[in-house]
């Protein structure tokens, strides 16, 4: 579990996340909901620290507070990375781009020597979870942009990650391909356990994929419940809001598991 307490993120004068408590559970499903500037990114960027927080502080169960090195290195290595722009060299190989996903299991040294054949055989079995082995020696840019985003997918699970954070995975897409793209996501989440907060703006692919939407707006979270919760009215007002028309509304309070006051491990 993911813990954020009272964590707040300023780019000079600008507040782009208030105060923010949050604990994100095991195997959930979530997705982070609002218009653009409303927070979202800032917001997941944090649970990697690729964001740091201007104040509060962020632990991990079993690892502890994110500002220690160690801890950092551990969560950064079993979370993977989805991005809406793919993030991919088009000139290599969509297995060469997949393969990255094991950086962070060596040393620098050791990344610029050629993988063993135990990961590339997970990198391969990545591509083939997304529908796309036929395609491993195909230049990435040779690909569609739902294949592109599908093995930004498959690089994400040749880490064998705990926690999948995607930031607007199908903002590129066409509304069917989005679907396709999000419902691949989704599956393997499921059947393989894995952790995953989504940005999105499409409330209908909210709402259909979701454990739990986080709605937020002006820097602020506004909503936090099951899909089934969210009204049309809601949804309409997610997207208007102004902080003193709209009351938020909290998700019911969950015991952590580990306490909040949990010591940083030693370097």
């Amino acid at each position: 579990m993911i813990q954020l307490n009272d964590v707040s993120v300023r780019f000079g004068s600008l507040v782009a996340l208030h105060p923010t408590s949050l604990a994100f559970q095991d195997g959930e499903f979530t997705v982070l909901l609002g218009s653009s500037g409303a927070g979202k990114s800032t917001l997941l960027r944090c649970l990697n620290l690729m964001n740091q927080p201007s104040s509060g502080s962020i632990t991990v169960s079993e690892l502890g507070n994110l500002q220690n090195r160690r801890a950092l290195q551990a969560h950064r290595r079993h979370t993977g990375m989805i991005f809406q722009q793919h993030q991919l060299i088009g000139r290599l190989s969509a297995l060469q781009n997949v393969l990255m996903g094991r950086i962070g299991y060596h040393t620098t040294l050791r990344s610029l020597l050629p993988l063993s054949k135990e990961e590339q055989a997970i990198g391969l079995h990545s591509l083939d979870r997304v529908g796309l082995l036929h395609k491993a020696l195909s230049r990435v840019d040779q690909l569609s942009g739902g294949q592109q985003q599908r093995v930004g997918i498959a690089r994400a699970l040749t880490q064998q990650p705990r926690l999948i954070l995607a930031d607007e995975p199908v903002a590129s897409l066409d509304p069917a391909t989005a679907d396709k793209v999000l419902a691949m996501l989704h599956q393997i989440c499921k059947e393989d356990g894995i952790s995953a907060v989504v940005s999105l703006h499409q409330v209908d692919l909210a709402k259909r994929y979701a454990d739990r939407i986080i709605g937020l707006a002006h820097g602020e979270v506004i909503f936090d419940a099951a899909p089934r919760e969210l009204t049309p009215m809601q949804a309409e007002a997610l997207y208007a809001h102004r902080p003193s028309t709209v009351k938020a509304m909290p998700r019911p309070f969950r015991p952590s598991p580990f306490p909040l006051h949990l010591a940083t491990a030693e370097k």
